[in-house]
């Protein structure tokens, strides 16, 4: 009897190491597990950052949306791949001398780009492409393994001979390209450093509906406890104002769950019929609509095209956006709004709009380099132009917004507060609303893309008991994607099942009390 006990006692150990949380991949956008600890480990912090996306030309889709992973340095294709198995973004591949030939991914489907195939695969290392990631040179010229570099970006690209090869440079490109040069900022591993400690520090000093959507945009891990406070708070809330309503549709898609079936809660109906929406609510609400592609009627109270001539009106004959017709133009305002309007630039009229926009958005940028709200150097609004510019895919070494040389990201990290936060005005203690739009600025660079539209649809409902001991529960309702399965912006499957062990060893335990007791009373 005692062996058994002893036996059993290690299986129950084995059940405890189970359930820890899986390591951590960080993923900008949105997609990796929840972990009880936020912090990175040392070891973590000696990995390499690496931005991948695999898309499939045939049908026009990605088999895995643009993802920021953290993998050990000197990995090459294979430990790439490797990794992308291990944590169920795909299902097999096969490579042969630094080439991808074939992938399955997670659905079971193969996309084979062999020898004997018609079909190949393509490779964008940082926008060039290769026929084989297998060898590369070293500094001294000599003739090395490859492995990527920190800040690499590898699209991977599978190309039917249906469909032409020059598309594949333009896979997530806009049409409209606003931008006056073709340099990019370079970037710099302390944005990395800043946006890793301003997500913990945000993380403890704020639980709004907009904390929750940076982290989701971004791909910060938070426990289920946190993540169910905030939507907690959502449900429970009476008679929210239009911004808050938006940002708590932004904060619910972020999480995984449709805005329009949230625990009941139809968040997304209550928007469209939304009465005397302000300007600053339009734009919040049309982030909204656009964050997860909802649907809403033409002939809506708040439809988009309501929203797109409401915030059309409040432009000055300067160009600037005001909240009031009449009023000063407003730098804050004026780029949040071009974040809003950026999805639309190819219409005529919007397209016009934004051009103007965007000339007095620059004529405000002072010979210093900052953007001012009031007489003060403001966070908030150096942010939200980073955002309006990465939204518009215009770099940040575009002469207009260089005044004197001042880059605006360098303009951002003066801000910056030390291992924590960033600060709305120089000099000040760290504040929650710039850092929340700091690191979605930051976040935008990054990707190179608006942070606050998801990248793959969310569509499953959320069924949500809020009791104190809860943890959320997402109910798909369509086919599982990268986004409503195991890569959820909040992976609240992950949560289920270490719920799911921790149920297995409280059963274990009074087996083994039960068995204890028998042995006693033999």
């Amino acid at each position: 009897m005692k062996k058994l006990i002893q036996k059993s006692v290690a299986f129950l150990s084995c059940l405890l190491l189970l359930g820890r949380p899986l390591p951590p991949v960080w993923a900008a956008g949105t997609e990796q597990p929840v972990a009880d600890s936020l912090s990175l480990s040392s070891e973590a912090q000696q990995d390499i950052s690496l931005t991948v996306s695999i898309f499939e030309n045939v049908g026009r889709g990605w088999i895995l949306n643009p993802v920021q992973l953290q993998c050990p340095a000197g990995s090459g294709l294979e430990e790439l791949l490797e990794l992308l198995d291990r944590y169920a973004y795909l299902d097999t591949a096969e490579v042969s001398n630094g080439k991808l030939l074939s992938l399955t991914d997670d659905h079971g489907k193969i996309y084979d780009g062999g020898p004997d195939s018609e079909d190949e695969w393509l490779m964008l290392l940082n926008g060039i492409e290769h026929t084989s990631l297998r060898y590369m040179y070293d500094q001294d010229g000599g003739m090395v393994d490859f492995a990527f570099q920190d800040g690499d970006t590898l699209q991977l690209v599978f190309s039917s001979t249906d469909t032409e090869n020059s598309e594949v440079q333009t896979v997530s490109t806009p049409s409209h390209n606003l931008s006056t040069t073709d340099e990019e900022l370079p970037w710099d591993a302390g944005y990395d450093d800043a946006m890793r400690a301003g997500c913990g520090w945000l993380k403890t000093n704020s639980e709004s509906p907009l904390a929750l959507t940076v982290f989701g945009a971004i791909g910060y891990t938070v426990d289920y406890k946190y993540l169910t406070r905030i939507l907690r708070n959502i449900h429970q809330q009476q008679s929210p104002s239009g911004i808050e309503l938006s940002e708590n549709i932004l904060c619910v898609s972020f999480s995984g769950i449709s805005a329009e079936n949230f625990s009941g809660q139809n968040l997304l109906q209550q928007l469209i019929t939304f009465p005397d929406l302000d300007r600053v609510g339009t734009v919040y609400g049309l982030l909204a609509y656009d964050c997860n592609s909802y649907d809403v009627p033409s002939d809506a109270l708040n439809s988009r095209d309501a929203m797109l001539n409401v915030i059309m009106a409040g432009q000055n004959p300067d160009g600037g956006i005001a909240n009031i017709q009449g009023e000063d133009s407003d730098v804050f305002l004026t780029a949040l709004s071009l974040t809003a309007l950026a999805p639309y630039r190819n219409d005529e009229t919007i397209g016009a709009c934004i051009d103007r926009a965007l000339q007095w958005l620059s004529e405000q940028q002072n010979s210093d380099g900052f953007f001012y709200s009031g007489r003060n150097e403001s966070c908030l609004a150096t942010s939200a132009v980073i955002l309006a510019l990465s939204s518009l895919s215009i770099s940040l070494t575009d002469e207009r917004f260089c005044n004197n040389g001042h880059h605006l990201m360098d303009m951002l990290m003066e801000f910056n507060v030390e291992n924590s936060g960033f600060a709305e005005q120089l000099g000040e203690s760290p504040s929650a609303e710039a850092t929340e739009l700091a690191l979605l600025a930051i976040c935008s660079q990054k990707t190179g893309r608006n942070p606050l539209i998801l990248r793959s649809p969310v569509t499953g409902s959320g069924s949500i008991d809020f009791s104190e001991s809860s943890e959320p529960v997402v109910e798909s309702s369509a086919p599982s994607s990268p986004q409503n399965d195991t890569r959820s912006q909040i992976h609240v499957g992950l949560i289920s099942a270490i719920s799911g062990v921790s149920v297995g060893i409280a059963l274990m335990l009074a087996v083994l009390l039960h068995l204890k007791n028998k042995y006693k009373q033999d």
